[in-house]
C-alpha cells in the first residue's frame, strides 16, 4: 500500500498515453537523449546556446530563466514533430488493417497478434540499421555531429543569426532551434512513427528532448570543467546505449519479418 502514491504517475501517464509500459519506452528516450547528446549536441548545438547567452548577456538581469525557456521552446517543436509523425503513423496502421481487412491477406492474423504492420517492420530495420551504425561511430570515439552534419538553408541561419544577434525571444528563438536539421533527431522521429499514437508520439519526443536539456543548459559550465577523457568516456558510454537499442530494434523487426515467412 505504501507504494501506490509513487506508482499513480505512471499509471495516470500510461493511461493518458492509452500505452500499458510506456513508462519504461519514455525512459529509454530520455536516457538515449541525455548521453546520445553527448557526442552531438556539444558539437553542433554548443554555439548556437553560445551565441544566445551573449545576446542575452547584453539585456542585462539573470539569464538561467531565459536559457530555460530558450530550451522549452526547442523540446516544444520537437514535441509537436512527435504528435505528427505519431498521428501519421497512426493513420498508416488503420489504413493497412482496412487493405488487409479487404484484401483477406494471411499474414493479417500474425501481424495483427504482434500489432505491427509491413511498413512499421521496415521503419524498424532502417532505424535499427542507423542507430547500430551511430553507436558503433561513437563506440570508436568518433562524435557523432562528423557522422550527421546538415547544412541550413540560407534563409533559415539568416532568420536564427538575426534572432540570436538582437536578443529575441527565447521560446522563439528554441522553436526555431528545434527545425534545425539534426540527424540523431530525424532517427527518433522515425521512432514515433511506430507508436502509432500522437500522444505517444509526443511524449516521446519531449522525453527526449528533455534528455537533452541537462547538457545543453551546463553546457558553457560543465563542458569546461570536463577532461577530455572524461568527455570520451562519456560519449562511449551514449555509443553504447544507442548501438543497443539499434540492435533491439533489429531484433524486433527480424522477428516480425519471420512471422510473415520472409
Amino acid at each position: 500500500m505504501a507504494c501506490r502514491p509513487l506508482m499513480r504517475p505512471w499509471t495516470m501517464l500510461e493511461h493518458w498515453l492509452n500505452t500499458p509500459h510506456a513508462a519504461p519506452w519514455l525512459l529509454i528516450m530520455w536516457v538515449a537523449g541525455l548521453l546520445g547528446s553527448i557526442g552531438h549536441c556539444a558539437g553542433m548545438c554548443g554555439p548556437i546556446v553560445a551565441a544566445f547567452g551573449v545576446s542575452q548577456a547584453r539585456n542585462g538581469g539573470r539569464l538561467w530563466p531565459r536559457h530555460v525557456l530558450f530550451q522549452a521552446g526547442r523540446v516544444l517543436t520537437y514535441t509537436v514533430l512527435g504528435a505528427a509523425m505519431g498521428f501519421v503513423g497512426g493513420f498508416a496502421r488503420l489504413q493497412t488493417i482496412q487493405d488487409m481487412h479487404e484484401c483477406c491477406r494471411p499474414e493479417g492474423a500474425a501481424l495483427l497478434a504482434s500489432q505491427a504492420w509491413p511498413w512499421q517492420i521496415w521503419v524498424k530495420l532502417g532505424i535499427g540499421f542507423l542507430m547500430l551504425l551511430l553507436g558503433l561511430f561513437m563506440l570508436l570515439g568518433r562524435r557523432a555531429d562528423a557522422l550527421m552534419e546538415f547544412r541550413l538553408p540560407k534563409a533559415f541561419s539568416s532568420l536564427l543569426g538575426k534572432g540570436l544577434r538582437s536578443g529575441g525571444g527565447p521560446v522563439f528563438l528554441g522553436m526555431l532551434w528545434g527545425l534545425i536539421p539534426c540527424g540523431l533527431v530525424y532517427m527518433m522521429l522515425l521512432k514515433t512513427l511506430d507508436y502509432g499514437s500522437w500522444r505517444m508520439g509526443a511524449a516521446g519526443m519531449a522525453a527526449f528532448g528533455f534528455g537533452n536539456m541537462p547538457l545543453l543548459l551546463g553546457l558553457g559550465l560543465a563542458s569546461t570543467k570536463l577532461s577530455q577523457a572524461w568527455k570520451h568516456r562519456l560519449l562511449r558510454l551514449g555509443g553504447l546505449l544507442v548501438a543497443a537499442m539499434g540492435v533491439y530494434i533489429l531484433r524486433q523487426a527480424l522477428m516480425l519479418l519471420r512471422l510473415q515467412g520472409l
